[in-house]
């Protein structure tokens, strides 16, 4: 070290260079190594931020997919204007045209009819069937005969007249009475009949019930 009018020279030898040397050199590398590991974490923890948010959206995707949404249908009606004819208003502006309301509005929907389920027909009055060799009384009640697979309504059992006279009064009653044979040669089976539908029976017997016929019973052919 050399000192020239207050100014100082400094001498450094080989060994001070080098010394400094190696010194900068580990400097560097030691900074060196530091910016690696901070930036090899760094871009670890990023890949793993990108890789949770892909993942979660994802499953969000996979879970719940959006559906298409139907557009509305657009249901306001054009308004139109009502032209109305024009008026000598003596030189004033006239006064703007009303707009008329949309007419779907006030219109009520039409009414669905209500389907009427067709009435049951009451089964026709049979005719009396004349039995060849039958007997018939003065009064021209004949043996009828039962048909087969109807059902019929048994009022009463009883000998002739009583029979005859029997059928006669339920016929003016507008029931449809015959006078059928019976397993004992003395008596006559007077019926109501025949029924093929169990809602025609039925109101066959409230109406004999309504006309005091009671205790009646019911048979099928």
């Amino acid at each position: 070290m050399q000192d020239n009018d207050g100014e100082r020279e400094l001498v450094l030898g080989n060994k001070q260079l080098l010394t400094i040397f190696f010194a900068a050199t580990l400097l560097c590398g030691v900074f060196f190594a530091v910016g690696y590991v901070v930036g090899g974490n760094s871009a670890k923890a990023g890949a793993n931020t990108t890789a949770a948010s892909t993942d979660s959206t994802t499953a969000s995707t996979d879970g719940k997919r959006e559906e298409p949404t139907a557009p509305a249908p657009d249901t306001a009606a054009p308004t139109t204007i009502a032209s109305a004819p024009p008026a000598d208003t003596g030189g004033l502006p006239s006064a703007e045209p009303r707009i008329r309301d949309n007419p779907s509005s006030s219109t009520p929907a039409p009414s669905t009819p209500v389907p009427v389920p067709p009435p049951v027909a009451a089964a026709p009055a049979p005719q009396p069937v004349k039995t060849p060799g039958a007997p018939t009384s003065s009064s021209g009640v004949f043996i009828s005969v039962p048909e087969q697979g109807a059902s019929y309504v048994q009022v009463s059992a009883t000998s002739r007249p009583s029979a005859d006279s029997l059928v006669k009064i339920l016929r003016e009653a507008n029931m449809p009475a015959i006078l059928a044979a019976s397993s004992k040669p003395d008596l006559f089976e007077v019926m109501v009949g025949p029924y093929r539908v169990p809602l025609s029976l039925a109101d066959a017997k409230r109406k004999l019930t309504d006309l005091g016929y009671n205790g009646t019973i019911t048979r099928k052919f």
